[in-house]
This record gives structure tokens, C-alpha cells and sequence, in this order.
């Protein structure tokens, strides 16, 4: 044990006196927290959700209808999905159409329409359900020739308040992970490999499990103290706000680590020197950023590549963070993105132990 420890206090040194590496896994994620925070962090438009549980075609001729303001974001789906995403701050407000709308509006009957608005929008919110009520008076006015006959009953809604850097902390977190985990890994083996270093290990009395074990793990603490010094940045300069258990979501940071480590052990396991593990892991890491859910939510990419980008881990780790830290997620709500992130970590070594070459 004294052998595997000594080890990994000489990777994190090596790895913390390596600047450039420093600079790329820690202070561009920072850089990138300001940046978005900087040009993100408003959005002129009001994000209004309709929830149609009458389904005739007086109620969806009366959402087309909404959905023509330009001023108006409007998402629909069911009351209990819109209410989850005005809770998660996503909405400012969501009306609820109830059964019999469209007979109602036709016929020139008395109709309640119930309206959620969002308390910690107190700007926002009130314009959205004051566009709402125009535009439902505009729409029974031009059906009946009547003065309206909708009202609107409107209840406030205590809502997580997640900004752009609130959303951003989550992302950064994954993205440090995922370079930092593959490319510490394979390219420092890699490079261990090409000078002969792997190989003289094998003269001393240690096992090959101890110096295996001690590179992987020390190269995993020195991603978690990166992740460390970035919460730090965020929390106590840019004052982000996160909602959910940290203890949580350290364990998600902790397999995902483990899992992207494993993955950098097992492109080792394939390259023989530093610049193919160089290349290796740009090809894997690249494509995971940008389409896993880090910057960009996985629910605005097409049907398809949906689907396909479900099989990468990075998407369960930025999942499982954004859960816990902005919409306040407990243990089974993220419980199969920790079951995916384990099951890559234990097929990715148990495949690059076998295969593992040590000259």
C-alpha cells in the first residue's frame, strides 16, 4: 500500500508542475464560465408553456396562435413537464387548457384557464401572463363578438432560480473531467511507455497491479483537485447557486473520474507512443464535448443523433450534474446515470487490463 501511495503523490506532483496541462484542464474552463456568463446571461424573450389538455381544435388554433408572438418562447407538453421546467426555472409562466376549452370559447361559455407563474421571475412572469390574458381576450373577441369570457387563475410558483453560470458550474465540472481523466491517463502511460519508465518498474518488487493502480489513481486525484479549485472559483467569486446535495454530486464526479480514467487506460492499451495517444484522445474527447450535453442541451440536437449521443458517458455525467446541482435531484433520479458511468469504468479497465502492453 505504501508503494501504490508513493506513487500517486509522485503523479500529482509530476502533473502539477506540468503548467500548460494546468492551464487547459483548469483555467479555460474558468475562462469559459465568464465568457457565457458575460454573453448568456439574458434573454429578451418570454418562455411561456401551454399545457392543451383539451386537444380540440379550438384549443390548437388558440396555441398557434400563441405561438405567432415574436416576443413569446412557447414550449408545450403536459402539465406535469411544464410544471417541472418552471420549477427548474426553465419557464416564466405555464397556462393550463382545460377540458371543454374549445366548446367553450365556440359556444361563448364562461372558461377558467389556470396559470402558474414564476416567483423568481418577478419581471418576467408578470409580462408573460399579461401577454397570455391578450391574447386570450384578442381570441374570444374574434370568435364571439363578445367582450371575454376566459379568465385567467393565477397561482405563484417558488422555482429554482438557475442562472447562466448556475447552469454553466455543472457543464465545466464534466468538462474538466472528460480531457483531464482520458488525457492525463493516456498520454502520461503512453509517454511512461516510450521512455522505457513502464518497463523498469517491472524490475522493482512492486506488482504490476501496485503501478498500474498508483498511476490511475494518482492521475485521478489530480483531476478531483482541479474540479476542487473550479467549484471553489465558481462558488466564491462568480457566487453561482447550486440546489441539490454536494455529497451527490461528488459521487457522480467521482465515478465519471473513475469511468473517464478508465478510458484513457484503455486508448493506452491501443497506442504505443505519445503522440498516437495524443491523437486518440482528441478523437474521443472532442466529439463527447460537444455532443454530450455540456454546452449545448441534448433535447435542442435532432431525433436521431439523440439517440446515438445517449451511448456516450459524458452525457450521463453532465446529466447527473445538472439533476443534482440545478434542478435538486436526489439519488434515483440519477441512479442509471451512475450505473452507466460505472459500467464504462468496469468494461473499459476489464478490457485494458487484458490487452495492456508494457513496453
Amino acid at each position: 500500500m505504501r508503494a501504490t501511495l508513493a506513487i500517486v503523490r509522485s503523479v500529482v506532483r509530476d502533473t502539477r508542475r506540468n503548467r500548460t496541462a494546468l492551464f487547459f484542464t483548469l483555467l479555460i474552463p474558468i475562462f469559459f464560465m465568464v465568457i457565457f456568463g458575460l454573453a448568456f446571461g439574458s434573454n429578451p424573450k418570454l418562455h411561456i408553456g401551454i399545457a392543451d389538455q383539451d386537444g380540440t381544435a379550438g384549443s390548437i388554433s388558440f396555441v398557434a396562435q400563441v405561438k405567432q408572438i415574436s416576443a413569446l418562447a412557447v414550449t408545450t407538453g403536459s402539465q406535469s413537464t411544464l410544471l417541472d421546467d418552471l420549477h427548474n426555472d426553465s419557464l416564466d409562466a405555464v397556462a393550463v387548457l382545460p377540458g371543454g376549452f374549445g366548446n367553450a370559447i365556440s359556444g361563448g361559455s364562461p372558461v377558467a384557464v389556470q396559470v402558474y407563474e414564476n416567483q423568481n421571475s418577478p419581471q418576467s412572469a408578470p409580462l408573460a401572463v399579461s401577454a397570455l390574458n391578450q391574447v386570450i381576450a384578442g381570441y374570444d373577441q374574434h370568435l364571439t363578438g363578445q367582450p371575454p369570457r376566459i379568465t385567467l387563475t393565477t397561482t405563484s410558483v417558488s422555482t429554482n432560480d438557475v442562472g447562466t453560470l448556475d447552469f454553466l458550474l455543472p457543464s465545466l465540472i464534466a468538462y474538466i473531467v472528460l480531457p483531464a481523466g482520458i488525457q492525463l491517463v493516456a498520454m502520461g502511460l503512453a509517454d511512461m511507455r516510450e521512455r522505457r519508465v513502464l518497463r523498469r518498474f517491472l524490475a522493482t518488487p512492486l506488482r504490476p497491479a501496485q503501478v498500474v493502480g498508483g498511476q490511475l489513481l494518482g492521475r485521478s486525484v489530480t483531476v478531483l483537485l482541479e474540479v476542487v479549485v473550479l467549484i471553489l472559483v465558481g462558488v466564491d467569486v462568480f457566487h453561482v447557486h447550486t440546489y441539490g446535495s454536494w455529497a451527490l454530486a461528488w459521487l457522480a464526479i467521482i465515478i465519471g473520474t473513475v469511468a473517464f480514467v478508465s478510458i484513457g487506460f484503455l486508448i493506452t492499451s491501443f497506442v504505443r507512443t505519445s503522440d498516437g495517444a495524443r491523437g486518440a484522445s482528441a478523437v474521443v474527447t472532442f466529439p463527447m464535448m460537444f455532443l454530450s450535453g455540456v454546452f449545448i442541451p441534448v433535447d435542442q440536437f435532432p431525433a436521431g443523433l439523440q439517440t446515438a449521443v445517449h451511448v456516450l458517458p459524458l452525457t450521463f455525467l453532465a446529466d447527473a450534474l445538472h439533476q443534482v446541482l440545478n434542478d435538486g435531484a436526489g439519488f434515483s433520479a440519477i441512479a442509471l446515470d451512475l450505473l452507466v458511468l460505472a459500467g464504462w469504468a468496469v468494461a473499459s479497465l476489464a478490457i485494458a487490463v487484458r490487452i495492456f502492453r508494457w513496453e
